[in-house]
């Protein structure tokens, strides 16, 4: 994601102009930004100051922190699906491989999509 060119105290300096009584269109364009841009900061930073903000700033990075922990617990903990494995508790063969032992024991006459399923006796 793009970086803001704008630091957060110099967005929080222009909420408070605007606050002050200033006009948004005229701050828009002394700053060069879309009016759309500066409602999004509004939403954003509307009534915080500058500890708030940086409080913020400091949560979310530790959300990411956590979420990215927990992605990585989770696929340690991820149990091995059941479709891998047959009745017995053998590891299931890759199609591939299930295919050339089904030809192998019909003696190669086993050809075509189904031919792992085609076993003939």
């Amino acid at each position: 994601m793009r970086r803001s060119q704008f630091t957060d105290s110099e967005i929080l300096h222009l909420i408070r102009e605007a606050d002050a009584g200033v006009s948004i269109p005229e701050i828009c364009r002394t700053a060069q930004v879309s009016l759309r841009t500066f409602y999004r900061w509004r939403r954003r930073f509307g009534g915080l100051d500058e500890a708030a903000v940086m409080e913020m700033k400091e949560l979310q990075a530790e959300n990411r922190r956590l979420k990215s922990l927990l992605q990585t617990l989770s696929r340690q903990q991820r149990p091995a699906p059941e479709a891998a494995f047959r009745k017995d508790g053998e590891p299931r063969l890759p199609a591939a491989r299930a295919s050339a032992l089904a030809a192998e024991r019909c003696g190669g006459a086993v050809v075509g999509r189904f031919a792992s399923v085609r076993v003939t006796r």
